[in-house]
């Protein structure tokens, strides 16, 4: 065992039915962490890239990340990778509550899975105890009586990864569900295990992890705990959970309806902002060693949803049902989340393929004969919930649904690919790009699973002001005692904030934000904002040394960010994209949003300069054999 991993990682074939137990090599622990950055490294030594998704030798990769297990505050995230049969790029995601530390406990840093099982399976784990058993019986469940079944056949104590009927009808948006109220939602990875035959994963470990340091780990971690819960943010994200930040966008008028075409009107935040959620919110939820239970469990005492009781209501299942498909009702949005859940469907692509449906029956591009008969409107709940129903089974028009807004477009033709508000093969959610440019709109086009914000985040935004209209190369700054604390390398604070003319640096906001969301994604923690803006490398390289005893430091740890930004990109391009696909769609440049559209040229150029600052070749978006020398990646 090493200090702060199992030092081991579980193989599973499901053609041969073998199983292996690799010993991890703690040169490639010191370089990519774990979680996200072994997940890529595994992607890339385990399978080709340009292979299809759906083929069998697509390798499926769960990953858990050093912290994970531990008391450090919100160590419980896990990742799972593989090739994306949405985008064809990069799938992975990332998932809290019970399922990574269990991994941990039953010995495991990684779980991969490879090959294809002739009938359906699923895997029972016990510690060093794996089986794969006959999943017949639950091929059909949706994905709340999968887990119910499984943990009753075995031990309500499991934890369980599983899919719905969406991941067995290969939908190719389908999540793998993490229990009964989390997911790994984007990219697909749920279909990815359907089409291996592959049910669920169930888990129970009886393990523990060592420490290296166990005085210098519990100083970091109570340094850790402190920033968090000193944050400005901490106690309205425990009121108020993500749903905090829908009235911040909404005030900056950012939020875009009827798939991304108009500004939402006040009817939205009226009946869809945070106060409401206090209406029906009982009590908050808390992942492994949370301390901000920010996750709102909500009970409908009233209405046509009635007797609803769910983990659910958050900004971008808001953004999605709300924003997106013109929803006002919270109860709606509730009942919205129960049905993607158990479907086991990631809630922003499918409120993306029903939202363009609606577009093109709006425009005229397909009619009831394409639909089944169905009129399709904005905010006509039971449309949408058919809809989703249809999509998930593969039924008449759900087939071409299920094929996701891109796929859906080019088969339906006709013009239907000018109305995809997509970047790279996913759509971006209802904060609209073109109404505000700055960092997150910028990270969303340089996610290497596509089109959302979640994996270039900044430690520091301004939410007031916005640039001038026109300007792509830096975003309005904050006051330098504002940037004081946050726990960034002075170098790189250097090049990002000027504080003479009051301007964040974009491109090189960008690459920080990006490799610092690598760290995280790796070391096992959470992104919400009390922990994402109150740390950084300093107490992370504190954490990793006491836990492991290798030695990190700030710039070791920003080190390892750097790389897997690098391999998610070579993973990419592998996998067959060039510089010119790394773009908005056209919509964005050519039908305005609030008078404004996107200008392609001067993105162009903010891209060529973050590039610039990469040391990456700005003609074919990949690293110089210079940089990759300097971060022992020549092989």
């Amino acid at each position: 065992m090493m200090n702060g991993y199992t030092g081991k990682t579980l193989v599973i074939d499901l053609g041969s039915g073998a199983k292996e137990i690799k010993e991890n090599n703690p040169e490639d622990c010191r370089k990519f962490i774990g979680g996200a950055g072994l997940n890529f490294k595994t992607l890339l030594d385990e399978m080709d890239p340009a292979r299809d998704a759906f083929d069998e030798k697509n390798v499926l990769v769960f990953g858990a990340g050093p912290l994970v297990g531990t008391n450090a505050p919100t160590a419980s995230r896990s990742e799972v990778s593989a090739k994306s049969p949405l985008t064809g790029l990069l799938a992975t995601s990332n998932s809290g509550y019970f399922w990574g530390p269990e991994l941990k406990y039953a010995g495991y840093d990684r779980l991969i899975i490879k090959g294809k099982s002739e009938k359906p399976v699923y895997i029972h784990i016990k510690d060093a105890d794996v089986t794969i058993l006959d999943a017949s019986k639950l091929w059909g469940s949706d994905a709340w009586d999968t887990v119910r079944e499984i943990k009753s056949a075995h031990d309500k104590k499991a934890v369980v990864a599983c899919i719905g009927v969406g991941g067995e009808k290969l939908a190719r948006y389908a999540s793998i569900e993490n229990g009964m109220y989390g997911a790994w939602g984007r990219t697909g990875l749920g279909a990815v295990m359907g089409s291996k035959n592959l049910k669920a994963v169930a888990l129970r470990g009886t393990g523990d992890i060592t420490v290296a340091d166990p005085k210098g780990y519990r100083e970091a971690v109570r340094d850790m705990r402190a920033r968090i819960a000193g944050h400005i943010t901490y106690k309205p994200w425990r009121e108020f959970g993500s749903m905090l930040g829908l009235d911040i966008y909404y005030a900056l008028g950012v939020i875009s309806g009827m798939d991304q075409s108009d500004p939402v009107g006040a009817d939205f935040i009226e009946t869809l902002g945070k106060k409401n959620l206090l209406k029906y919110k009982k009590r908050g939820l808390a992942c492994s060693a949370c301390p901000i239970a920010c996750a709102p469990w909500v009970e409908i005492a009233e209405g046509p949803y009635k007797g609803l009781r769910i983990k659910g209501i958050e900004i971008i299942s808001t953004l999605d049902f709300g924003g997106r498909l013109g929803i006002r009702s919270m109860p709606a949005i509730a009942k919205a989340t129960e049905l993607f859940q158990k479907y086991g469907v990631d809630c922003s692509t499918i409120s993306a393929v029903i939202a363009l449906a609606i577009k093109l029956f709006e425009a005229g591009v397909i009619t009831k004969a394409d639909t089944d008969g169905l009129e399709l409107k904005w905010g006509d709940e039971p449309t949408i919930f058919e809809l989703m129903r249809k999509a998930v089974y593969r039924e008449g028009f759900g087939d071409l649904l299920a094929e996701g807004p891109v796929r859906m477009a080019q088969k339906i033709g006709r013009g239907a690919e000018e109305f995809l508000t997509q970047t790279r093969g996913l759509e971006t959610t209802a904060r609209d790009p073109r109404s505000r440019w700055d960092t997150w709109s910028f990270g969303s086009l340089l996610n290497p699973r596509g089109g959302d914000h979640l994996r270039v985040q900044a430690q520091a935004e301004n939410f007031k002001d916005s640039s001038p209209e026109g300007e792509y190369m830096y975003e309005q700054g904050i006051p330098k005692k504002a940037v004081d604390p946050v726990d960034m390398l002075p170098a790189w604070k250097e090049k990002i904030f000027d504080f003479e003319k009051n301007t964040i640096s974009i491109p090189h906001m960008a690459a920080w934000a990006q490799d610092h969301m690598n760290v995280v994604n790796s070391i096992g923690i959470c992104i919400r904002p009390p922990i994402l803006w109150s740390l950084g490398p300093t107490i992370y390289s504190r954490l990793l040394e006491t836990l492991t005893g290798m030695p990190f430091t700030p710039e070791d740890v920003m080190k390892s960010g750097e790389r897997i930004s690098i391999l998610g990109r070579m993973f990419n391009a592998a996998a067959g994209e060039r510089r010119e696909a790394i773009s908005f769609t056209a919509r964005y440049y050519n039908v305005p949003f609030k008078g404004r559209k996107l200008d392609r040229e001067k993105i162009d150029q903010v891209l060529d300069k973050y590039y610039e600052v990469r040391g990456w070749d700005p003609k074919t978006a990949l690293p110089t054999a210079e940089k990759l020398k300097e971060l022992e990646l020549e092989k």
